[in-house]
């Protein structure tokens, strides 16, 4: 019956990991683990170690066995780089081992007040507890964000670390008081104090994971508004330089044209060739500038378009979209950036360095399809895009960033790949407030 409890006791702790590693760092599991031979030589895996943990007695050697032998687990069983696994697994291994310290505190003095105590049992009763613990703050943290711990930076997981572990000394330091004070008034009181004293360190704990995350979450998202409000601003001071150039050719306009009928007239047709080209550059100089009738997504298009440009990638942009409706700028801003931003990474790196960006809009819906060039061998892996950018611990956020501004206009989005062709259809319900339907290309 013992080592059954162990067993047990063993796979409540290895699960635990398993979530927190699927929860907090978003890891995604391999086809393999679905596979029926795998599961089994897993559990397999588990018996033996759980056996042989139960018939060692010397407790490093339990440790770094146990240790190794879930790290080796989670390397093949979850689709990351290796490092990222082994890393992530020994601080949760950390993580869960000072919370089990805890736990095992905590229910020695719920113990004391029933008057039950077997170690063996204890030690199942921490693994559920804990167990029980990780699955309703994953629920919370899955609930409330959709990216890894690791988004917080390296810093904040070291500070959380080491409050952890004070928090653990804490208790420790009190359960020696605890034994050793035998002169105390009321037991019962002092005992349901200390317990209430550790579920409180439990709860902060939790918080302070979610109070990190969230403020990544507003610094992100000031990131993103400060970045939209520059795009406005070069958009606009765009605008104003090309109409101040406009209305100087303007104004020069009439005396141009009598220049060009004075060359014709006197049968001057190189020079007027000459002078034509010249109008012609003119003109060019005034800029490529690209709308599909809205403002806000105007600034955003126009400044990958001419990002577009100095990467010698064809961008072309076509339709319409509604100039006044109730998505706000904030998320017009994060979809159209993300997307936009993703596919000139993937066009650059490609042969034939094309992209198209497709707006329509009915009285209900918008629709945007974006579609570019990009090379289906170096840039996928494994079903997933592969990216080039220097901070890779937080690429994927931006898409998640578009999911939820997406969802909250009960819009849909579909990702498409077809050889050599990368697309993305985003459609999502809106409220119009004026306007018909017009469809235009640029």
């Amino acid at each position: 019956m013992t080592v059954l409890f162990y067993i047990i006791t063993d796979i409540f702790h290895i699960i635990s990991i398993f979530l927190l590693c699927t929860v907090l760092f978003k890891f995604k599991l391999q086809n393999r683990v679905k596979n029926r031979i795998y599961k089994l030589i897993i559990t397999t895996v588990i018996l033996i170690l759980s056996i042989s943990i139960y018939l060692m007695n010397n407790l490093i050697a339990k440790t770094i066995l146990s240790t190794l032998v879930i790290v080796v687990i989670l390397c093949f069983s979850y689709d990351e780089k290796k490092l990222n696994i082994v890393v992530s697994g020994l601080w949760i291994m950390t993580i869960i081992a000072m919370l089990e310290t805890m736990s095992i505190i905590l229910l020695e003095l719920i113990g004391k007040l029933v008057g039950y105590n077997n170690d063996v049992l204890l030690r199942l009763c921490v693994s559920v507890f804990d167990f029980f613990l990780i699955v309703i703050f994953g629920k919370i943290y899955n609930k409330q964000y959709r990216r890894s711990i690791s988004s917080i930076g390296i810093c904040n997981i070291l500070a959380f670390t080491a409050l952890t572990c004070i928090d653990t000394i804490i208790v420790m330091f009190l359960a020696v008081i605890t034994r050793v004070e035998k002169q105390v008034t009321n037991q019962m009181v002092f005992f349901i104090a200390f317990i209430l004293v550790i579920l409180g360190l439990f709860l902060q704990l939790g918080a302070v994971i979610l109070i990190l995350v969230q403020r990544n979450v507003y610094k992100e998202g000031q990131q993103i508004t400060e970045k939209y409000l520059e795009e406005q601003k070069g958009h606009y001071q765009y605008l104003e330089q090309r109409e101040i150039e406009t209305k100087k050719f303007r104004h020069d306009l009439r005396s141009h044209m009598g220049l060009l009928s004075v060359l014709v007239k006197e049968h001057k047709y190189d020079e007027f060739d000459k002078y034509v080209d010249k109008i012609n550059i003119k003109i060019d100089s005034f800029g490529n500038n690209v709308t599909v009738q809205n403002g806000i997504v105007d600034a955003v298009i126009n400044k990958y378009y001419s990002e577009a440009t100095a990467n010698n990638v064809n961008m072309e942009v076509k339709g319409r979209f509604p100039s006044d409706c109730e998505i706000d700028a904030y998320d017009l801003c994060t979809i159209f950036s993300n997307v936009l931003s993703n596919a000139i990474e993937a066009t650059v790196e490609s042969t034939n360095k094309w992209m198209s960006v497709d707006c329509r809009y009915t009285d209900d819906n918008i629709i945007v399809v974006v579609k570019n060039s990009f090379d289906n061998t170096n840039q996928v892996r494994n079903g997933k895009a592969n990216t080039h950018k220097k901070d890779i611990n937080n690429h994927g956020f931006g898409l998640e960033n578009v999911k939820e501004s997406i969802k909250k206009y009960n819009g849909i989005w579909d990702i498409d790949i077809q050889e050599d062709v990368y697309s993305i259809t985003i459609s999502f319900n809106y409220d119009r407030l004026e306007g018909n339907y017009e469809d235009s290309d640029n």
